[in-house]
């Protein structure tokens, strides 16, 4: 929406050179309807992002060997905090807020980076079982790949970044957004292999509460 409604005003930037793709924190900014609906779309599914921390907590202390149950509870800390900056930066908007949100920013990315290495970490080397099924294995190759995914666009990201405020170089803004949009994606799908991990379950609301099965 931002790309045909506020192309000229997301993609200026302090260099006044020529880009062609905002950035997400651009894209969303004090645009409207574009704020309201990241938020609402974040907020809204926040509740489930947690739940699903406490599914993979269950799940991962039944598969890790007792031996490295640290690892277990260093990487759903990270997670938690992953999400926490999440909502964070989305709270706090680059344009209003600037300071407040590249710190969430930089939390979100550092978290999310060593909770996607040590999750696919323990997953490969520390299983109580030593055979794993294909379903298994798969979810861990597609980990992998997107944790390298991640890094490298991250890496470049912030390479064209620091490129562009030093240089002003027309188009380099726009080279970073899309290596932050590879960054999110990659983000995304590493989330999305939980499917292969969890498989069935089941959420029941009942008058003593929330059972999940």
């Amino acid at each position: 929406m931002t790309m045909f409604k506020d192309f000229e005003r997301a993609n200026n930037t302090h260099c006044k050179v020529p880009n062609v793709f905002p950035s997400i924190s651009a894209s969303i900014g004090n645009y409207e309807p574009q704020l309201t609906i990241w938020r609402a779309a974040i907020f809204t599914h926040a509740p489930l992002r947690f739940t699903l921390i406490y599914l993979r907590w269950i799940y991962y202390r039944s598969i890790i060997s007792k031996d490295f149950i640290v690892i277990v509870k260093l990487a759903v800390f990270l997670n938690i905090i992953e999400n926490l900056a999440l909502l964070g930066l989305t709270h706090w908007t680059s344009s209003l807020n600037y300071p407040y949100h590249e710190a969430c920013f930089k939390t979100f990315i550092g978290t999310s980076i060593f909770y996607m290495f040590f999750t696919s970490l323990m997953l490969t080397k520390y299983r109580r079982r030593p055979t794993v099924s294909d379903l298994e294995t798969y979810s861990v190759k597609l980990k992998w790949r997107a944790f390298f995914v991640n890094v490298g666009s991250f890496a470049f990201a912030a390479y064209f970044f620091l490129r562009h405020n030093r240089l002003c170089e027309p188009y380099v803004y726009s080279m970073f957004a899309f290596s932050e949009y590879v960054v999110v994606i990659s983000n995304i799908l590493f989330h999305m292999t939980t499917i292969y991990d969890l498989k069935t379950q089941y959420i029941y609301f009942t008058r003593k509460g929330i059972v999940i099965e």
